[in-house]
């Protein structure tokens, strides 16, 4: 070390290369430069070797799968990966740019044979799959109702998998069924629901988490159907499917059509709607359909009352129709997935008045409510109609505490059997956020849409196409054709700063911005509107 680093100082400093040396010196020098670099060299040697070694103990054998300190290993990497996705995924063109089938080419064409380590796999998430994401957690993301999946319920989601629970009945999982029975009540609350939908009230209402508001659909209107048929038959009728009528409007969801769809009920009639009653259903027009439909021997079944339709956020009126509904003994549902969340605001609460006539609620928990997907809350006035038409006790299900009447056992409030520990998720979201903090995010898109809905009504170049309700702005290009509807749209999405999607309101195309994510703020609505602004510019002057 001493002979090369004065070697350094004589030979590579220019002060060291002005100084003179005895002949001793000089030998000294050389000898211990000659020392340096050959034990420089077995040094390096050495740490080749080794490095080596450490390489070959890290690839043979390969770590277990099943090994807990793998798993540790490789969560703190996937929880920091996850991170790392969320915080930059706005830093991507929103909308995935990849062409359909390009996954094929990246991937092998089978299985591995061998196992894999979790660095090839945590690789190919930024090699393969990011590429290919539409980024629903970008804060340019303002298409659909998109869901508002926090950390809290992320965690949620991975003690679930994690306990792996199959609770189906009471016995299989008491906490899984009791945690879900506390904590739809406690979301009920918050979104200040009858109390006839309470499990703890004292009738026979109750809730239960469903994957969708299209599942929970189902199991309503199957609920429905089961309900009319015994009621026909203590007068000695029977009633056919193909008697039976579902009513919603020209803006209700899909799903209910799908509902209809499976559940073989051919008769779905859509009522219209128009500018005039802010595309709602009216209790006016829902009456006279009933009336048509009465007059040819069909049978009304069932009413879908919507609060926050998709296309315009559009509230339906819950006292109005519930009031005609029941003239006919129809059940009445409200499809609340999107706006049921806002009931937790007073401010709000006047679009929410009459729930108390229904007999059934809906909210999916991973729109507003800081849920992935899926966690859709149904809560019934009544369960007896659902466990009539789903309940099935095989003899290898049957035990004490079912039969004993005194525990919940949700496999008869839902299609399948199996479920899983949804409820974890929910109850994180409540416990770290807080009713408190709900309620602000869900004021939040509010507060957004209004700013939105500002920048529109100031901007000569558009219009507003229906009522600005709860975080749903509906605009156009005010006077230009639809081809130009068209291709503003067509250039916002290809800008990879914006993504927005377009509905038709009587016919007219009608850009939708949805705002509120749990990463947006005013300075993300400003951007967004300045990009739609800029490409709208192009399309109306050419500029």
């Amino acid at each position: 070390t001493w002979g090369t680093k004065t070697y350094l100082h004589l030979f590579v400093s220019p002060k060291g290369r002005e100084m003179s040396l005895t002949k001793r010196e000089w030998s000294l020098v050389v000898a211990g430069a000659v020392f340096g670099v050959v034990a420089t060299t077995i040094h390096h040697k050495r740490r080749l070797s080794s490095s080596k070694t450490v390489q070959t103990q890290q690839l043979s054998p390969r770590t277990s799968a099943t090994d807990p300190q793998d798993f540790i290993s490789a969560g703190i990497q996937l929880l920091q990966w996850i991170v790392n996705y969320r915080t930059s995924a706005s830093t991507f063109p929103v909308i995935s740019q990849v062409e359909p089938n390009y996954l094929r080419n990246l991937i092998a064409w089978e299985a591995p044979e061998k196992a894999e380590e979790w660095a090839e796999i945590i690789r190919d998430l930024d090699r393969v799959i990011v590429p290919g994401l539409t980024h629903w957690e970008s804060d340019k993301f303002f298409a659909y109702f998109k869901p508002h999946s926090s950390y809290p319920a992320v965690l949620g989601e991975l003690v679930c998998a994690g306990m792996n629970v199959m609770g189906f009945d009471w016995i299989a999982s008491p906490a899984c069924t009791e945690l879900e029975v506390c904590v739809l009540d406690w979301l009920a609350k918050i979104l200040n629901l009858p109390p006839k939908f309470l499990n703890h009230s004292e009738g026979p209402g109750g809730s239960v988490i469903q994957g969708s508001s299209g599942e929970a659909a189902i199991v309503v209107i199957l609920a429905a159907i089961v309900r009319a048929q015994k009621s026909a038959a203590k007068t000695g009728r029977q009633l056919s499917r193909d008697q039976l009528v579902v009513y919603g409007s020209n803006q209700t969801h899909a799903i209910i059509q799908k509902a209809c769809m499976i559940l073989g009920i051919p008769n779905y009639h859509q009522i219209p709607t128009n500018s005039q009653t802010a595309f709602a259903l009216t209790p006016t027009a829902l009456a006279a359909a009933i009336e048509r439909d009465v007059a040819q021997n069909l049978v009304p079944l069932l009413v879908v009352v919507t609060c926050g339709t998709t296309s315009s956020c559009a509230f339906d009126d819950v006292t109005g129709l519930s009031q005609v509904a029941k003239q006919h003994g129809v059940w009445v549902h409200v499809d609340a997935a999107y706006g049921g969340a806002y009931a937790c605001l007073p401010e709000l609460s006047e679009l929410f008045v009459g729930l108390d006539q229904t007999d059934s609620f809906c909210v999916n928990c991973h729109k507003k409510l800081l849920c992935p997907f899926d966690l859709a809350a149904l809560y019934v006035a009544d369960r007896r109609p659902i466990l009539d038409a789903l309940s099935l006790q095989p003899e290898y299900l049957k035990n004490a505490a079912s039969e004993s009447g005194a525990v919940v056992d949700y496999e008869h409030w839902q299609l399948p059997l199996g479920r899983r520990f949804r409820a974890l998720k929910l109850w994180f979201v409540l416990r770290r956020f807080g009713a408190e903090g709900i309620r602000e995010h869900v004021r939040n898109g509010v507060r957004l849409s209004s700013l939105v809905k500002g920048f529109v009504e100031n901007d000569e170049m558009f219009e507003i196409a229906a009522p600005v309700q709860l975080s749903l702005v509906c605009f156009r290009l005010k006077g230009r054709p639809e081809s130009d509807q068209e291709m503003l749209l067509k250039r916002v999405k290809a800008s990879g700063d914006c993504f927005v999607i377009h509905t038709k309101l009587e016919g007219k195309i009608v850009i939708r911005f949805a705002c509120g994510g749990i990463e947006q703020n005013e300075e993300c609505v400003t951007r967004a509107w300045a990009v739609i602004k800029r490409e709208a510019q192009v399309v109306v002057n050419g500029v």
